[in-house]
Order: C-alpha cells, then structure tokens, then sequence
C-alpha cells in the first residue's frame, strides 16, 4: 500500500479533511461517476480474486496487491474532493448519487467477500498471504471509511438517503472484518482458535 502501517477511520477522516490546502467541491455528477469508477475497480479486483482462487495459481498475487493499491489511491483521491461539497438539494440528484454509492458498496461486499472464500487457498499458495492481506485490507477500509463518511455528509440530514447510507457503511466495516477474520482462521489450528485464550500467569 501507499502507506505505511494502516489508516484507522478516525485518521482517515482527518487525512481526507486536511490532505489539502485548497478546499475542493464536487457536483452531484461528479461524485456519481467517481462512485461508479471505484465500484467497477472493486468489481474488477473481485473477479480476479476469484479467478486466482479457481486457478490456485500464485503467479497474480503481485497484480492483486497492485490493483489494491489502485483502489486505495483512486478512493483517497475521490476523498480529497470530497470536503467542502454541498449538501445535495435535489431529490433526482440525491437518488443519482445515492444509486452509485449503493454500487460502490456493493462492489465492497463482493471484495470482500470473495477474498474471504478465497483465504485457504491464498495461504496456501503464499505463506505471508496469511498477514499480508488482512493489512493490505485495513489500509483499503481506512480510506474507504473516510470516503463513505464524506459522501453520506452530501446527503440532507434525518432522509432516507443519509439513513441508508449509514446503515451500508455499517455493513461495509462488517464485510471488512469477516475478510481480515478469514485469513486468520485460514492457518488457525483449531475451528475456534480465539476461545481457547488462556491467560498465563
């Protein structure tokens, strides 16, 4: 990834918000079809990811990591634009929006989950899989954090579009942790290695 260790929400927030010095804004189209470019990016990583787990062929790890790093970029780049833009005052512009962040989610969802059925199979191809890609994962899920914060501020506030797209966001941190989960459980030595902890005294 572009850097290093992993971007927690809050600090992506913060990067999205001082990352530049001119406040930029963005119209609803503009936003729009930056959502449909991430999302596609998402889909296309998914299907390679899935390709790869069919395959059970360790020569597109690098592209895999490479294509993250695409993704990482293309979304902090969208957050940069992101402060400053006005609220959406038009219920065919909020749907427009709305519509394209629900793709991005999905895109997210597919990621995620085809990264997860494919951990077994990573870890297998590639020792360090097992700890590569939970960070690599991370790193995404700050930026992607920050990105869905700002888009769901466009929306007016108490509508069904900000509550919607809350309640995907919520999903997204949760599709997230399941493919960070599945990697561990991937080379864990028991079904349940988390509740066997025993505190040594």
């Amino acid at each position: 990834m572009r850097l290093s260790g992993y971007l927690t929400p809050l600090a992506a927030v913060v990067l999205a918000l001082t990352s530049t010095i001119t406040i930029a804004t963005m119209q609803p189209n503009d936003m729009r079809n930056a959502a449909i470019s991430l999302a596609r990016m998402s889909f296309d990583l998914k299907d390679l990811i899935m390709q790869m787990n069919v395959s059970q062929h360790a020569g597109n790890m690098q592209d895999m990591y490479d294509e993250f790093d695409d993704l990482f970029d293309s979304t902090l780049s969208s957050i940069q634009l992101l402060p400053g833009s006005a609220v959406i005052p038009t219920q065919p512009d909020q749907q427009a929006v709305y519509e394209a962040y629900s793709y991005f989610v999905q895109g997210l969802f597919e990621l995620m989950d085809a990264l997860a059925s494919s951990a077994s199979t990573f870890t297998r191809l590639d020792k360090q899989s097992e700890f590569r890609v939970p960070a690599t994962v991370r790193q995404l899920g700050g930026v992607v954090d920050a990105y869905l914060f700002n888009m769901i501020a466009v929306f007016p506030a108490n509508t069904s579009y900000e509550a919607q797209a809350s309640n995907q966001k919520t999903q997204v941190d949760t599709h997230i942790r399941r493919a960070v989960h599945a990697f561990h459980l991937a080379t864990a030595q028991s079904p349940a290695p988390y509740s066997n902890v025993t505190v040594v005294e």
